[in-house]
């Protein structure tokens, strides 16, 4: 999450969409998190029948819609002003920052369904279906994005997210095999010639798409790939297999890993608030000119005071129950 908010601040606050820097954590942020959320949202098909469908349909509907758009309509209030009013907003940028959670939405969606799908079939056959129907339809996603990008004026389809869910798709796809098929998964990332593999390519893609005179001689449709596919899945590979080449790192019993733990627990809550403290429109004169180092330090710092006070405005809703489940998704109290 912490990555999130620092991608935003260097692009919503300090304007650097086109800096190294913000690029190369584009490559792989968004991607990485769709893959944790299909990783984390995999159950096995046996455990899926129509009560099960209808439970976690009905639990991510409450945690997904109806926190997403109650914040995203208090934020089109917060930015309306006399020049565009809060239905200007909503025509010319759609759900801006809170897409993410309407696309996840629809994600878990498919997934649900096929799983119930599959439950209905041998599990031998249900589970191989379960694979080759999540494969296809981000197959589908890719191809549709393909030719929506090429044929279509292409605003509203960003605004409304509908681009977004047809090429994240895949990544939502890959952290759900990823997680039913673990033993092999974990196999892979202990292979030394694939994460040497994974770091060539990745450095590879990363002169073609930013180094000026490569950048200007290499084909369209190999920039495309490598911007949009071959980049990010090698980022996503090197980001998963640090974290789990370093476990054990998390489970030890200090302030900063409890910190970075108690942030993880708290995504969603992050994610809906910091939207309203980010330094919209306010570059810092000189920053893009200044060494990569620089320019970290500087929104990492205030990434992490956005974050900070995101947690704090968290904690005062959280002290209601009734506005904690419904604003931030979280479980209600059972009452004795």
């Amino acid at each position: 999450m912490i990555m999130v908010v620092f991608a935003h601040v260097l692009t919503f606050g300090f304007k650097m969409n086109d800096s190294f820097i913000s690029q190369l954590f584009v490559t792989f942020r968004m991607p990485m998190f769709f893959f944790i959320s299909g990783y984390i949202a995999y159950k096995g098909v046996e455990r899926w029948d129509g009560a099960f469908y209808k439970k976690m349909l009905k639990k991510k509907a409450i945690v997904q819609i109806i926190p997403a758009t109650v914040f995203w309509l208090l934020f089109v209030l917060w930015l309306s002003n006399d020049q565009m009013s809060p239905w200007d907003y909503i025509a010319q940028r759609g759900f801006i920052g809170y897409w993410f959670t309407y696309t996840l939405l629809v994600f878990f969606v498919i997934y649900y369904t096929i799983s119930l799908i599959a439950n209905k079939m041998p599990l031998s056959v249900g589970g191989r279906f379960m694979d080759i129907a999540l494969v296809l339809i981000a197959l589908l996603g890719i191809t549709t994005y393909i030719v929506l990008t090429a044929a279509v004026r292409t605003l509203y389809l960003y605004t409304f997210s509908i681009l977004n869910a047809c090429i994240y798709f895949q990544f939502f796809v890959f952290g759900i095999l990823s997680r039913k098929y673990l033993e092999g998964f974990e196999k892979m990332l202990n292979k030394d010639w694939v994460i040497a593999g994974a770091m060539v390519v990745f450095v590879a893609c990363l002169f073609i798409l930013f180094h000026p005179i490569i950048a200007a001689r290499t084909p369209g449709i190999l920039s495309k790939l490598c911007q949009r596919e071959i980049v990010r899945y090698a980022g996503l590979i090197i980001v998963f297999a640090f974290f789990f080449k370093h476990a054990s790192f998390f489970n030890r019993d200090n302030w900063f890993v409890k910190s970075l733990l108690f942030v993880g627990r708290r995504t969603l809550d992050i994610y809906l608030i910091h939207f309203f403290f980010m330094p919209y429109d306010n570059p810092i004169i000189g920053l893009e000119s200044q060494m990569f180092v620089i320019q970290l330090l500087v929104a990492t710092a205030l990434s992490v005071v956005v974050v900070a006070v995101s947690l704090a405005i968290s904690r005062i809703i959280r002290m209601s129950s009734f506005l904690g489940h419904y604003l931030l998704g979280a479980k209600r109290e059972e009452k004795n």
